[in-house]
């Protein structure tokens, strides 16, 4: 590059910076301009804008109001919210609202007075004043006629209406023991001892069921069906409110039924507690004593010797062996009891002994339903109830 040219290129700069420098100065004096005639002008000649916000001044209004509804809800107001030049406005506008407030105390008052009377004359109606017939005294009160009807037959049903025991029976939902129709034909003879027989026997009674004399097949047949070793050609057995027919034979003649038959009741190589404790183990049952001394138990509250309770069945008494006929048959906790003629070749005395027994099991806790099953009418005659066959 020459000489000329790199002298023109430095004038070039030269005139450049000075441009820039003239700029520089004259925007410092515009501003330094507007600065001093700010500050030299009057306040009232300066521009400004105001920006009025409405919401918010609605907000303030529905304050107020809200404000005041309180207040005259309670009676004063709070005049600290009013802006007025006025001060003798405000405390006559004061004035006017206390003694506006003092009208709702004495309203009050005459409220109060109105519902005293209302619940004094309400607790009036409720005490009891005596009748009278007299239709001019102030006391007399007319009785409607469907009450005097009402009250007339309630008083006659009172009065004449008694339940007994029959009707006591009606309301239990199931007797322990009922035959419903019952039906029983011999096969092999093709007789009919037991026909269309409906009776029921409860908990806690000693029954009877009476049938013909020396008729063997009725009685047979009786027993057979009351213990469930027969069932019916028709007709219903029924315990409580189970079919004879649903029950597992095990439940209803190990458990459910006792049964006191004439012949092989008990085994005479046994001993007494031998011989419960072998219905015990037959019956599949648990027990909450020891087998042995639950039965020694049985066999002293049938009236058994204490002495005699390891002894051979077949060297005791006859009465002797009923008793440990009849506390077999209750070992297993049965509910029902069949006895065929469990009086049949005693004494007076001994018969007499045996019943008492039969009533103590029937009686006792727990109750239980004792059917016996006789042709001798005075043994149907002892017993609490008599079923004729």
């Amino acid at each position: 590059m020459t000489d000329k040219e790199l002298k023109d290129m430095d004038e070039t700069t030269s005139m450049d910076t000075t441009a820039a420098a003239d700029t520089t100065d004259e925007t410092t004096v515009d501003v330094n301009e507007a600065v001093d005639d700010v500050l030299l002008s009057d306040a009232d000649e300066l521009p400004f804008d105001v920006d009025f916000y409405d919401d918010a001044d609605d907000a303030d209004v529905a304050t107020d109001v809200i404000d005041i509804d309180d207040d005259d809800r309670v009676g004063t107001v709070d005049n600290s919210n009013v802006v007025d030049d006025d001060t003798d406005d405000v405390d006559d506008e004061t004035t006017g609202v206390d003694t506006t407030s003092s009208a709702p105390a004495d309203g009050g008052a005459d409220v109060v007075a109105a519902n005293a009377d209302h619940v004094n004359a309400m607790l009036s109606l409720a005490t009891p004043r005596e009748s009278t017939d007299d239709e001019s005294s102030p006391d007399y009160i007319e009785t409607p006629r469907s009450a005097s009807s009402a009250t007339a037959v309630s008083t006659h049903i009172d009065r004449e209406v008694k339940v007994g025991d029959e009707d006591l029976n009606l309301l239990r939902a199931y007797p322990t023991l009922s035959l419903h129709d019952v039906t029983y034909r011999d096969r092999k003879t093709g007789r009919t001892p037991v026909e269309h027989l409906t009776c029921a026997f409860e908990a806690g009674t000693v029954s009877a069921i009476l049938v013909p004399d020396s008729d063997d097949m009725a009685r047979t047949a009786m027993v057979g069906l009351l213990s469930g070793l027969l069932m019916p050609e028709s007709g219903h057995l029924m315990n409580r409110s189970a079919e004879y027919l649903s029950i597992e034979p095990l439940e209803l003649r190990g458990h459910r039924i006792g049964l006191v038959p004439q012949r092989f009741a008990v085994r005479g190589d046994l001993s007494p507690v031998r011989n419960l404790v072998y219905a015990m183990d037959a019956s599949n049952r648990n027990f909450l004593k020891p087998k042995p001394v639950l039965a020694r138990e049985l066999l002293l509250a049938s009236g058994l010797d204490e002495t005699l309770l390891d002894n051979r069945v077949d060297s005791l008494n006859e009465v002797d062996r009923r008793r440990v006929a009849i506390a077999r048959a209750v070992c297993c906790e049965a509910e029902i009891v069949v006895l065929d003629e469990p009086l049949d070749g005693l004494e007076d005395g001994e018969r007499d002994t045996i019943m008492e027994l039969l009533r103590g099991i029937a009686h006792g806790d727990p109750k239980r339903c004792v059917v016996v099953v006789t042709q001798d009418a005075a043994v149907a005659e002892s017993a609490d109830q008599t079923v004729t066959l």
